[in-house]
């Protein structure tokens, strides 16, 4: 569920955790959108990857990488990753030091979103680039065949209110770029299909889970209607965004 990336290090399945996000990370469809939000860093170094998770981006990108989650930051460090413990919403480094500042999955997590984009802009030089990649869980589609309409919207609507701490927040962030003063703001829109339920971030066990908005009855209903439609006709869309910014 996602409230374990909120707290990576109090989870009760740290390992099973990272190796959930390196498994997302190698679907075509994640691998498209990071690759896109790799371009928007440009070569200029020195970079920075905030939220790193395992440190594969960080990685990649040869960037430095922080995390508040011990377990990530070990897990980076064995990537050769240059880590630093710390929070998006309170950087340790000096205004203006990176070439560019990227998060993936990562906003929609944190306490207070906005303190977040204001340090990865406070930490990106002028000529840089900020770039944020986020899912809208607004955009979600789900298809179960022949569940009740009513029981999908209330999934739906858990999913995107209580499932994330800002989980249609970035959809916000142009605007919050713009009255920032950053400049040369480009939004990209990735999707996301899956047809496996098992692969839709727990969606199996989601009525269960929050058993304080569904009866027994109808986690019960919401499971049966899962196991069916993995026969066929089972669909989870989402959007994925990639939002970027140059400071001014």
């Amino acid at each position: 569920m996602s409230d374990t990336f909120s707290d990576v290090d109090r989870s009760r399945d740290i390992a099973g955790a990272i190796a959930w996000q390196e498994r997302i990370n190698e679907w075509p469809q994640t691998r498209a959108y990071k690759a896109r939000s790799y371009e928007l860093c440009g070569t200029d170094t020195p970079m920075l990857e905030v939220g790193m998770g395992s440190g594969v981006d960080a990685a990649a990108l040869g960037a430095f990488g922080c995390d508040r989650s011990l377990a990530m930051c070990e897990a980076a460090r064995a990537r050769d990753v240059r880590v630093c413990g710390a929070d998006v919403g309170a950087l340790p480094y000096a205004d203006n030091t990176f070439a560019a500042v990227r998060a993936d999955r990562v906003i929609q997590h944190v306490d207070d979103p906005v303190a977040a984009i204001g340090e990865m802009l406070r930490a990106c030089r002028p000529g840089g680039r900020v770039v944020v990649c986020d899912p809208d869980q607004e955009s979600l589609v789900i298809e179960v065949p022949g569940m009740r309409a009513e029981l999908v919207e209330r999934v739906k609507r858990l999913r995107r209110d209580i499932g994330y701490r800002n989980g249609t927040f970035v959809r916000r962030l142009p605007a919050l770029f713009a009255n920032a003063g950053a400049h040369d703001i480009t939004i990209e829109a990735f999707p996301l299909v899956l047809t496996d339920p098992d692969d839709a971030f727990g969606l199996p066990g989601w009525a269960r889970y929050w058993s304080e908005h569904f009866s027994e009855s109808e986690a019960d209903e919401w499971e049966a209607g899962v196991n069916a439609a993995r026969e066929a006709g089972f669909v989870y869309a989402l959007l994925y965004f990639v939002i970027a910014a140059c400071p001014e």
